[in-house]
């Protein structure tokens, strides 16, 4: 788990990195109306690729550890899955390119989004195919390449956006170069997976083999789709009752807060078929012992970010240009929202790799429909702030309800006293980020803030004491001995 980790928040850093700099380009390239038309086109896609997905990069996290041993059941896993996500991708992008139009006319009402939903139709079934190849190396426990996957696609993209914006291109203009990009990404997966596995696809499943396929994929299917509507569907939303601007303004505050998810999103990497053995295998201690080392390293490391973006949100936000500091209260908001994802570590995947995939159903649509009537609610009063509160409260209630359930059922809790060290260690870092506020403003805010935060924060964790599982984990992660 911690040689994954290690390797997924390098390789994380730098995707993180890659795609900052593809918003950077867009926002400074486009403006807030036309950033506005491509956010919104590219959250009808994601939520496109919900229904074209069908679960089966899931199923390929749970079947192909369980198969262990068994290639040829493998094979006819990964087949049926290639071929069940291609199917879907392609009726997906059929429905969006036909939809386009009607889409249009209901949100922004500018021609240019149907020509740029039509481009990212064709993405979709080749997007499901390439997340196919990623949760194949998920499941194999191979992150080294899932890692090098994972940054080939928005490096080519960077370079495709890049080139766009030089040659003076519009909005329809970018997206076409990202659409080229996405082909040429999936040409270097299939090559990196065809020359670093043995998995070849096939079929002639049994009956028994796709209903337990099925059984486990479209729950999740109709589970990710609650998921969308408690994440996506506020953009969606606000498009709907604002300008594109304002699209525009509140995705980037979305963007910027989900790079506090990078130290959750790492462990989560191999942590699902980790569990999904350990369970099987009835080992629960271990089980256990796993989710709250997780759960708090998590924490730990987004704790610092997590204050940053919360005390200097209008210097981060002036990264883009002026007119998307007006989206500061909506970034604090979001923050607030995915600290609590971080609080309670991968307790969806718990649900998931204990079995209880129709309880996931179950959790991601009720609060799906809380999100959409909470969003009707809010943007109507509050504008596109409202949205904000609305998705941070849901995003809250899963998470509370996740944690609940994860302890009812099965009896597992990811806390201990040792969370006490990094809160005592970030209240003293945020005081000190704060109190420079009042000498230092703009830029050098940002980054004289950062770094003493960051000073803080190390240093009371060291006064503290460091656990020695802490101290095996960092060893591990940074190449410092001890």
């Amino acid at each position: 788990m911690t040689r994954g980790a290690s390797l997924f928040i390098g390789g994380k850093g730098v995707n993180n990195a890659l795609r900052f700099l593809i918003n950077l380009l867009l926002t400074r390239g486009l403006g807030t109306s036309q950033y506005g038309i491509y956010a919104l086109g590219s959250t009808i896609m994601t939520i496109s690729y919900g229904l074209a997905n069908l679960g089966t990069d899931q199923s390929i996290l749970r079947f192909i550890p369980e198969y262990d041993g068994d290639r040829a059941n493998q094979n006819r896993v990964l087949g049926l899955a290639s071929l069940t996500s291609f199917l879907g991708g392609v009726l997906a992008a059929a429905a969006l390119y036909a939809l386009a139009p009607v889409v249009t006319e209901l949100t922004l009402g500018t021609p240019l989004l149907t020509d740029v939903l039509r481009l990212f139709a064709i993405i979709l079934p080749i997007n499901s195919l390439i997340n196919i190849i990623k949760s194949l190396f998920k499941s194999l426990e191979l992150p080294e390449y899932q890692v090098i996957l994972e940054n080939a696609l928005p490096a080519i993209r960077l370079l495709a956006v890049g080139i766009a914006l030089f040659v003076g291109a519009s909005v329809v203009g970018v997206v076409a170069a990202i659409v080229v990009g996405f082909v040429l990404a999936f040409g270097f997966a299939l090559m990196l997976a065809f020359s670093r596995t043995s998995f070849r696809p096939t079929l002639g499943n049994s009956r028994e083999n796709l209903i337990e396929f099925y059984d486990f994929s479209l729950p999740l299917t109709v589970s990710q789709m609650g998921t969308i509507l408690q994440r996506r569907i506020d953009i969606l939303m606000v498009g709907f009752f604002l300008s594109g601007s304002a699209v525009g303004i509140y995705n980037i505050a979305s963007v910027l807060s989900n790079f506090l998810l990078l130290p959750l999103t790492a462990f989560s990497q191999l942590f699902p078929p980790i569990a999904s053995r350990l369970y099987a295998n009835g080992e629960r201690d271990e089980l256990n012992s796993l989710y709250t080392r997780v759960t708090r390293w998590s924490f730990t490391l987004a704790l610092l970010p997590t204050l940053g973006a919360a005390l200097y949100t209008e210097e981060v936000l002036s990264i883009f240009g002026e007119d998307f500091a007006d989206g500061g209260v909506v970034l604090s908001l979001f923050v607030l929202g995915q600290l609590t994802n971080v609080v309670v570590g991968p307790s969806g995947y718990v649900l998931m790799m204990t079995g209880h995939q129709y309880l996931t159903l179950v959790n991601e649509w009720t609060l799906g429909i809380l999100n959409i009537v909470f969003n009707y609610l809010f943007i109507t009063e509050f504008g596109f702030i409202g949205a904000a509160l609305a998705t941070a409260l849901t995003l809250t209630a899963i998470n509370v309800v996740r944690i609940v359930q994860v302890w009812y059922i099965e009896q597992l809790l990811p806390y201990s006293l040792k969370f006490l060290k990094p809160i005592a260690a970030g209240l003293g870092a945020g005081a000190v980020m704060y109190g420079l506020r009042f000498v230092l403003s703009g830029f050098p805010l940002l980054v004289v803030g950062g770094a003493a935060g960051a000073v803080v924060f190390v240093a009371g964790l060291v006064v503290l004491g460091i656990e020695n599982e802490d101290r095996e984990f960092f060893a591990t992660v940074l190449p410092i001995g001890g």
